[in-house]
């Protein structure tokens, strides 16, 4: 089930860095344009959930398609390949995937997807860009539904998400790798705290005095 509402997340953006910048140019797009910000998108425009990207082949990524969210949590990217705070943050998010994959296997999976086109970064250009700027983990282009569904405004922006979708942080610009990895790790701890949970639930449920009204009134008068 979808749970984002994006015209929430765009009210909330004031405490991002260049969030005013979506009053002056609207959110950014994938053709090297901009969406309205004055109402005209809405989280409808996003039509399948879990949402399915494309991913090339790079440095820790294949071709093929990933969804969003996926079963594990995840961490996303957002970036452009000619924004210097991007170059950095790759690298750092690179590092957090290293540590967290030495901690916890494949729990987590990192997904990165640009705002640029094909037109204006070809993939062998991309390639090497993520390469340069050590790069290591999923690489798409398709930025577009996943952006309006997080309200990812300005680059770089690193998001961390749990399978059902919900967003536990998230922070725009550059960041060190063992806040990602703290965020993760939190997001981790929620999740399976989560699934604890609901897996007494179901338990208790079923032994609750009266749950089961067949096996109470058997017990009862076999006494």
């Amino acid at each position: 089930m979808r749970r984002r509402d994006v015209v929430a997340g765009i009210g909330s953006l004031g405490a991002l860095a260049g969030a005013g910048s979506v009053v002056r140019y609207g959110l950014p797009s994938i053709d090297g344009g901009t969406a309205a910000a004055d109402g005209d998108e809405t989280e409808d425009e996003v039509e399948e959930w879990p949402m399915e990207v494309e991913t090339i082949e790079a440095r820790g990524s294949e071709a093929g398609t990933m969804t969003v969210p996926s079963e594990n949590v995840m961490v996303l990217m957002f970036f452009v390949n000619g924004c210097g705070n991007c170059q950095a943050q790759t690298g750092r998010v690179a590092d957090a995937r290293a540590q967290l994959r030495d901690d916890h296997g494949d729990a987590v999976s990192f997904l990165s997807l640009t705002y640029d086109s094909r037109e204006q970064i070809p993939p062998d250009e991309l390639r090497e860009w993520w390469e340069t700027h050590g790069g290591n983990g999923y690489l798409s282009y398709d930025a577009a539904d996943p952006m309006h569904e997080y309200a990812a405004v300005g680059y770089p922006v690193t998001i961390v998400i749990d399978p059902d979708g919900e967003e536990h942080w998230r922070d725009t610009g550059i960041t060190d790798g063992s806040r990602i990895v703290s965020a993760v790790e939190d997001a981790l701890e929620a999740t399976a705290d989560a699934e604890n949970e609901s897996a007494e639930n179901g338990t208790d449920g079923a032994g609750e005095p009266g749950a089961d009204g067949t096996a109470e009134n058997g017990s009862d008068g076999a006494n």
